[in-house]
């Protein structure tokens, strides 16, 4: 029997996470994966390595979790926050699972292959709603942004998890499977552009500014992947008018101020972190939090009486909008200690792997998507931040992780 679950286990991770961004058209299938995975996780795990898994960084996030779980409780609040507690719980269950697989080439071929599926759907969408007259602009056209196969964000992240994903397969040596991840890289590359994802371009940059510190030999690649980079860029900027916008200016005659200024005006983050740092001021949340359903009602409560614009209040009312920064999410719904503790698994993954790209530049990315959206508060967030947990917190400190062992 291990050695069939040994056998199906790979599989089953590649299947739940390549079907996974198409979560809105099959809802049953990741949680019927999650099981078929817990259920043969006994078959797979060899109890001998319950030392790595208490000696590795993973330790932090069972400390979060207990410290999240007993709070809660012990606050009468276990009920109202369950939805999110769930899937804090749901993210440490999918990380512990993902353990016998934690540097498998098959989970991260469902990350990949997932991606490319994402973004052939999501054109393909959009081609289709061309041709049936709609206008297209990611920043005017409402149903073009629906069209996409999830939110912006989160393709946006799937993207970058692809391409450092692509980046750690690669080998030094001739592998006919480099083209096809270097091919990878490019496409993904070109897709964050096109969605004009700001948060997901912005790691991308950055990826490639770490990457100069890993080498020793930095000119002939600083020449190629910055020629590159710029080639992309710039063929962006010529073709897609709606980067333009979101960069350098807006079609309001009312408000043509500038980056800055049209940035502070049209990003809802600005109004909804300002909100969020009010409650920070106002309230005492350090020691215990409010709770994360009573910090959403505060938020909204901030939205009522802090934006004049009755169009603006009427949307973001509507739209409910959450804290979009999980760090200031925990602090105002766990208090300080559950941010702290959240954290403190990402820095002593960071700098216990600090010498290698490849979880320096998880790390990174999922710092930053982490401050700009509440993972907790979406099943496929959960389901993400599961995986990079895995990924990043099982990895021993004496192994190479730049490119993993080819597997026959």
């Amino acid at each position: 029997m291990r050695v069939i679950a040994l056998s199906i286990y790979p599989y089953l991770c590649f299947a739940l996470f390549f079907t996974l961004p198409f979560d809105d058209y099959f809802r049953a299938l990741p949680n019927i994966l999650l099981i078929a995975l817990a259920a043969m996780f006994p078959f797979v795990f060899d109890t001998a390595e319950l030392k790595n898994i208490v000696r590795s960084t993973w330790s932090w996030v069972l400390v979060f979790l207990g410290f999240v779980v007993i709070q809660a409780w012990v606050l009468g609040r276990f009920s109202q926050d369950f939805v999110v507690i769930q899937k804090m719980l749901l993210a440490g269950a999918l990380s512990l699972l993902l353990y016998p697989v934690r540097d498998n080439r098959t989970l991260m071929h469902g990350v990949i292959y997932s991606s490319v599926a994402a973004a052939i759907y999501s054109l393909v969408r959009l081609v289709i709603l061309l041709n049936q007259g709609a206008s297209f602009g990611f920043l005017e056209s409402a149903h073009i942004i629906e069209a996409l196969l999830m939110d912006r964000i989160y393709l946006g992240l799937l993207s970058v998890l692809s391409i450092i994903f692509s980046y750690k397969l690669l080998r030094k040596e001739f592998d006919p499977n480099n083209g096809y991840y270097l091919a990878n890289i490019i496409l993904q590359a070109a897709f964050i552009l096109f969605l004009v994802s700001r948060i997901a371009i912005v790691v991308l940059l950055l990826s490639f500014v770490l990457s100069l510190w890993y080498r020793q030999k930095r000119g002939p690649q600083l020449l190629f992947f910055g020629g590159s980079i710029t080639l992309i860029v710039a063929l962006a900027f010529v073709l897609s008018n709606d980067l333009r916008k979101q960069f350098f200016y807006n079609n309001n005659p009312e408000h043509q101020e500038g980056l800055l200024a049209n940035t502070m005006a049209l990003e809802p983050r600005m109004v909804i972190w300002d909100c969020a740092l009010d409650l920070v001021l106002q309230q005492s949340v350090a020691v215990t939090g409010n709770g994360f359903t009573q910090t959403n009602l505060d938020m909204l409560n901030c939205y009522e009486s802090d934006i004049d614009n009755p169009i603006k209040k009427a949307w973001f009312l509507t739209k409910k909008y959450n804290v979009h920064n999980q760090f200031l999410d925990l602090y105002l719904g766990s208090g300080l200690l559950a941010m702290m503790l959240f954290a403190a698994g990402l820095i002593a993954s960071f700098f216990k792997h600090r010498r290698s790209l490849y979880p320096s530049a998880l790390v990174m990315a999922a710092v930053i998507f982490l401050m700009a959206e509440n993972m907790f508060h979406r099943q496929i967030g959960a389901y993400y931040v599961g995986l990079i947990w895995a990924l990043l917190m099982f990895l021993p400190k004496d192994k190479s992780t730049e490119k993993p062992e080819k597997q026959e």
